[in-house]
């Protein structure tokens, strides 16, 4: 199963959605959309506007690959997942975004090694059948804050049950 995303964003991104339903019609693999606001809806993928944060984490889980517009959480839940991962970023020339911000994340993601980025959608059926290896130590940035505040935590949790 392929799990697609969108995001939130009020924009549709049409180019997307249609290029994964003719990979869904063509291939005949089962493939999950999120549309989100979106008025573009696939004929040939099973497809929702929104879910709960847990339930679209456990078909992330199941995924085969993800397939994402390149924002910061379907990034890294991908990641966090460690399901291999392709990035197509929403661009400002297809009225998909108001800027090309999401290029600099889809760099981010190419440089580290993280996932495919597709800059043209003719090379996404070919990335959704030989998808990149997933990631399999990605530590997200904020690890080590939240380790120290748990750390922190705890240790006055200790003092004061010791008094």
């Amino acid at each position: 199963m392929i799990y697609v995303t969108v995001g939130t964003m009020f924009l549709d991104f049409p180019r997307l959605i249609r290029a994964m339903d003719a990979i869904a019609r063509d291939s005949g693999e089962h493939i999950v959309v999120q549309t989100g606001m979106g008025t573009a809806l696939p004929q040939h993928c099973e497809y929702f506007a929104f879910k709960p944060r847990e339930e679209v984490l456990e078909i992330q889980r199941i995924a085969r690959v993800v397939v994402c517009h390149a924002g910061i959480g379907c990034v890294s839940d991908a990641l966090r997942m460690q399901r291999p991962l392709i990035v197509v970023p929403r661009l400002k020339r297809f009225n998909e975004h108001m800027n090309d911000h999401q290029l600099e994340l889809a760099r981010a993601v190419e440089s580290r090694g993280w996932g495919r980025v597709i800059h043209d959608i003719v090379e996404l059926p070919e990335a959704c059948a030989n998808p990149p290896r997933a990631v399999a130590n990605y530590t997200p940035a904020s690890a080590p804050l939240i380790a120290e505040i748990k750390a922190f935590v705890e240790n006055i949790a200790t003092r004061k049950s010791n008094r």
